[in-house]
């Protein structure tokens, strides 16, 4: 009997950034696993291209170039860390919605779609500003000289993915989703507030929660990357097939839980 197709993990960025932490993982990926990073605009190799105006327009274009990207019969999951997290989510919603199965999600550093945070009006924010704001959640360097070449090519991409991020919420018509997610957030993080977090249990009834020693972006004081230590342990269970089951939690910190 032969065992389970491959599983294909599509991973979205964090709002302006770039795949190269995901290409990172590729040689320590789990057997079995396959890894897909979606070509989006306003960075790497379509730098100049306008980037998605919100959450909505990512998805539809990934469910629209997705299946030549995705084998016959194959399995598939999404992974996202900060704006990249509710991307993951969306699309793996539509994905159900049409009839599809998803096998999980791994939403990293982001607060439950239906739970909106305060506005910071990312969209409005004078460059000084914004620069400020990314380097007090670890996003760039607090004494990063910005040269004016940077603010005109990395910044109307980072505005307008804050944006998004910040303005999305869950469409009245989603349902629950079928798949489990795997949450994933750092004890140290200034942007995502834990209480922010608990809301996820709304979306599925197969939740499972990580707190991890780290900021926002969940990477150890040497660099490690703490999120892809996590995750592979849950992408191992998820890629072997029903019936397997992600190693144990770590204990959680007071006033967070695993559900």
């Amino acid at each position: 009997m032969s065992g389970p197709h491959p599983l294909t993990l599509v991973c979205f960025p964090h709002a302006g950034g770039g795949m190269g932490r995901y290409r990172s993982w590729r040689d320590d990926l789990p057997d079995g696993v396959e890894l897909v990073l979606p070509d989006l605009p306003g960075r790497e190799g379509r730098l100049f291209d306008e980037p998605f105006p919100d959450v909505a327009a990512v998805s539809a274009h990934v469910l629209r170039t997705l299946g030549a990207e995705l084998p016959a019969g194959g399995r598939v999951a999404f992974a996202g860390l900060s704006y990249g997290a509710l991307v993951a989510y969306d699309v793996a919603a539509r994905l159900e919605a049409a009839g599809k199965r998803v096998e999980a999600v791994f939403a990293a550093s982001q607060r439950a779609p239906a739970t909106p945070l305060p506005p910071i009006g990312w969209r409005a924010m004078a460059d000084a500003e914004l620069l400020t704001e990314l380097a007090e959640i670890g996003g760039m360097s607090s004494d990063l000289e910005v040269e004016e070449e940077f603010l005109e090519l990395f910044l109307p991409a980072i505005r307008a993915e804050l944006h998004a991020s910040e303005s999305y919420l869950r469409p009245s018509s989603y349902a629950r989703l079928r798949c489990p997610v795997f949450l994933y957030h750092g004890t140290e993080d200034a942007a995502i507030p834990a209480g922010s977090t608990l809301a996820w249990r709304d979306e599925t009834d197969r939740l499972r929660s990580r707190s991890l020693p780290a900021a926002h972006f969940l990477t150890g004081p040497d660099g490690e990357d703490l999120w892809w230590e996590a995750l592979r342990r849950d992408l191992v269970a998820c890629a072997a097939g029903p019936g397997s089951r992600p190693a144990p939690a770590p204990p959680f910190p007071a006033g967070t839980e695993a559900a």
